[in-house]
């Protein structure tokens, strides 16, 4: 048997467990699957930069990363000490595996 990845918002003095992870939903689309707001003001366009999370951590059967690629309005979005330390924007990224078992922070 797979076993099947997941990720867990965690924020607010609470943490809320997604018990699925799907390579073609991004972060945002996730937290929305469990009517979790994580503040984006623009539907998920990467217009508005309101839904700034930060990966804590991640693991995932397969070797490689963990998420897809910077995009160019994460990189206007985001300062590099940001992206350093784990920020991304939740509409702009997507999990690479079905397997990643990821830890969220929104704020």
């Amino acid at each position: 048997m797979v076993d099947m990845g997941r990720v867990s918002f965690i924020g607010k003095g609470a943490a809320h467990e997604v018990d699925f992870c799907e390579r073609q939903l991004n972060l945002l689309a996730h937290a929305q699957a469990i009517e979790l707001e994580i503040g984006s003001r623009c539907g998920g366009h990467g217009v508005c930069g309101g839904d700034r999370v930060q990966v804590v951590s991640g693991s995932q059967q397969a070797p490689g990363p963990l998420l897809s690629p910077l995009t160019e309005s994460e990189r206007q979005h985001l300062s590099a000490e940001e992206i350093e330390q784990g920020f991304r924007l939740a509409c702009q990224c997507f999990p690479e595996s079905s397997q990643a078992a990821l830890e969220v922070h929104f704020f």
